[in-house]
Order: structure tokens, then sequence, then C-alpha cells
């Protein structure tokens, strides 16, 4: 089981004949440059535009060389059940993340404006159109929570990470479009709703923390690293006690260590332009996560939002850098009361942190020879 865009891509690199072409339109807030650039099966190219409205800003022509149709009888029985690849997306939204994520920039699949029909190996056929709405702007204008994403370089031709995708490995290749997925709904919807956006941002990078996890901490060390205060009620019971409570709660503090040590291990530099005031403390990378992580565990089990500061928009100075941390030694509003140690960073500033450890944990992803990438996952 792979994704569409990399299972088709494996039919194209294996000689398959098409078997039918769409054109997708991608919707941003942008307007690229750079193209027509090819990928495999998939070409972009761009809509000249000169607005910062959302519309129609590159369009993906996608030859599609496989049968994606799911298989779910064969010999007459039903197959067994096999969700390791779905994310909710099709081809052209894997793509689209993947190019959000790597650009750092807001682009999202609006619909298909052409399309020709399954069709045998070199018969022309008719073409069928589609009209394809525009997409609604998310959020009021004049309120944007990643000012970086608006200033970001839109290049077609800075997608070099693209170009290797179709040689990861299957489960590799699953994990980075479940992150990309996250990250580029983060961006997209961060100025409707800057809650979603850092609950989609943390998920991007849990699924790629728990994906690089290589620690293997006993269960013990564990709980005592994470839950020091559990640990320390434990400490009158005897050992077998202990290992066993260790045991049953490790799975619940295994991601939480596995987010913190992403953040800490592949956190980009600062920014190269930081404001004179409200700049954070890189070096408390591991405290920050920390405190980033319960906020979205009390979001997601205890339906309360991320503390109001941190859903605020940046201030942006006249030398173009961007406020990092929200103003104050504590803050209010909203029936809500925080101490700064409960505010570390804007959404803004996450999302700068968390595209950049994305980016170089998508990097790290061994690259298999192309000679090898249809044997090994023969012999799988």
């Amino acid at each position: 089981m792979g994704t569409h865009a990399w299972t088709n891509w494996e039919a194209y690199s294996a000689g398959k004949a098409e078997r039918e072409n769409v054109d997708d339109e991608l919707h941003s807030d942008r307007s690229f440059i750079g193209g027509p650039v090819s990928f495999g099966p998939y070409k972009l190219s761009i809509v000249i535009r000169n607005n910062s409205l959302i519309g129609p800003a590159v369009i993906l022509s996608g030859a599609v060389h496989a049968d994606l149709t799911p298989q779910i009888v064969q010999d007459g029985a039903l197959v067994p059940p096999d969700s390791n690849s779905y994310h909710g997306g099709t081809m052209s939204d894997e793509i689209a993340a993947l190019i959000s994520l790597a650009l750092g920039v807001r682009l999202r699949v609006a619909g298909t404006r052409r399309l020709s029909g399954i069709h045998e190996p070199g018969l022309d056929q008719h073409p069928i159109y589609l009209d394809v709405p525009r997409l609604a702007h998310p959020g009021p204008t004049g309120r944007e929570q990643l000012p970086s994403a608006m200033a970001r370089p839109s290049d077609l031709r800075d997608l070099s990470r693209l170009e290797t995708f179709y040689r990861l490995s299957e489960t590799d290749q699953v994990e980075l479009i479940r992150a990309a997925r996250a990250y580029s709904t983060a961006v997209w919807w961060a100025n409707e709703d800057a809650n979603q956006a850092w609950l989609q941002l943390v998920t991007a990078v849990e699924i790629a923390a728990k994906h690089r996890q290589r620690s293997s901490v006993s269960a013990t060390d564990l709980l005592e690293d994470m839950w020091p205060e559990v640990w320390r009620d434990l400490a009158l019971a005897d050992k077998e006690i202990r290992q066993n409570v260790a045991k049953e709660l490790a799975p619940l503090v295994r991601s939480a260590r596995a987010f913190r040590d992403f953040l800490t291990d592949c956190a980009p530099p600062p920014p190269a332009q930081r404001p004179e005031h409200s700049s954070l403390d890189w070096s408390g990378m591991r405290r920050h996560a920390k405190v980033i992580y319960e906020h979205r565990s009390k979001a997601l089990h205890a339906g309360k939002p991320f503390p109001m500061p941190m859903q605020d928009p940046p201030s942006v100075e006249s030398a173009g850098a961007v406020q990092e941390v929200p103003w104050g030694l504590n803050a209010g509003g909203l029936g809500g009361v925080w101490d700064a140690s409960e505010f570390p960073m804007l959404l803004q500033t996450f999302e700068h942190i968390a595209r950049g450890a994305l980016l170089t944990w998508w990097d790290e992803l061994p690259v298999q020879a192309p000679d090898c990438r249809t044997n090994c996952r023969l012999s799988s």
C-alpha cells in the first residue's frame, strides 16, 4: 500500500502506459514564479496573478499510470483491511501538501478543471472541462497570523525535494504525506482558527517525531523523566510495582518524549531578522516543547484551547522582524489568566520551528537507488 502520488509515480517510472490525465487548480493567496516544472508524471504551471486574494495560482497536470481504484475483492473474497496509507486526500492533495511544506506557503486543491477520462494508450479523446469555484479566503482580512508565509519565495524551481519522492520507502512516504497534509491544513486555516492551526502543527510534528524516534528508553526511565511527580509518588512501592506502573503509562508519555526530542534535535535556527524585544529564548526549546504539548493535550482531551495570548497575530517591525512571543509577564481575557511561562511563543514562531524541523526530517529520509526502489518493495 502506498499513497496515490507515490504509487502512480512508481508506475510511471516502471514504464506503464498512461491511463488518463487531469488538470487540477491549486489555489493560494500568493503569486508563484518559475514554472513550468515537471516531477515524474506531474507538471506544475503557474497562473499569472497580481493580488493576495485566494485564487488559481498553480495548475497541476497529472498523468495517471497506475490503477488507483481500490481492490476490495480478490478471487471472490474480501481483501484484508489495510488503511496504513489512508490520510483522507487525493493524489493532487498529496502533491499540493508537499509543495506547501517545501515552500512554506498556503496552497490547496480547489478542483479539477480538465480531465481526459480513461483511454487506451495513444488514443486521443475529447477532454472534459469543468468549472472550478474560487475558494474562500479563511479568516478576516488584514489579520495575518503567519506573515512569514506571505513573504517567503514562491518559486516552483525551489522544489528539488520533490525530485526523489517516489524513491522513498513505502513507510517513509506515507508518514511524510501525512505530516505535510497536517502542516498545509494548519497554514491554510491559521487566520480562521488559530487554535486548530496549533493542533495541526503539533500533529504534523508528532507524526514526524514518532516516525523518527530512535531511542529505546526503558519504561521506568521514561516515566521518571517525563512524569517525575508520579515517579516520586511511587518511591515507596516495591520495584515490581514501579516497573508495572511504568509499563502501563509508557505509551502515554512516549509520544510527549518523542515530540520534545524531535524539536530539540531538529529545530531550525532563529529567523534571520529578529525583533529587538519579544524574541524567543531558542536555548529553551525542550522546555517550550513540553508546554506546547501539554496545551495540545488539554485542547484535545478537555476542550481547553491554547492560551489566548498564543493565538494573537504577531506585530511586524518596520525592518521586517516579526514578534516571536506574546507581550507581558502575564495576560488575561475570555475568562482566563495566564503566566508568561504558559505562553512561550506565538503561532508564527512555532510555524517557523515546526516547518524547519519537518524539512530537516524530510532531508534525513533515505532515498533508495532507482533499481532498488521496486525490487525492495517486491521483496518486502
